[in-house]
């Protein structure tokens, strides 16, 4: 899984925002706010990797269970998905 191409994360004023940046898609006034764990996984995303390697390097990252990393991924693909933005 990926994130589309098109797409962009962005900081403004400590806060990540990810964006369109195709301006004939039906998505280009998409924009989805992330944590800092949000923009982690994101920049992960930027090229293919599997929902268990995602899981370690969460795991690693924070320091924290591999079920904590599961539900917040979790969470993380349901937004992108929502929206329309994962290859999979």
């Amino acid at each position: 899984m990926k994130i589309k191409e098109g797409f962009a994360l962005r900081n403004f004023a400590d806060k990540w925002i990810a964006v369109s940046i195709n301006d004939n898609t039906h998505e280009n006034n998409l924009f989805i706010t992330l944590n800092n764990s949000g923009a982690f996984v994101w920049n992960l995303l930027q090229n293919e990797m599997s929902y268990d390697d995602v899981i370690k390097k969460i795991t690693q990252k924070y320091d924290i269970d591999s079920k904590t990393a599961q539900d917040d991924f979790d969470s993380f693909l349901s937004k992108v998905r929502n929206a329309g933005i994962l290859d999979e």
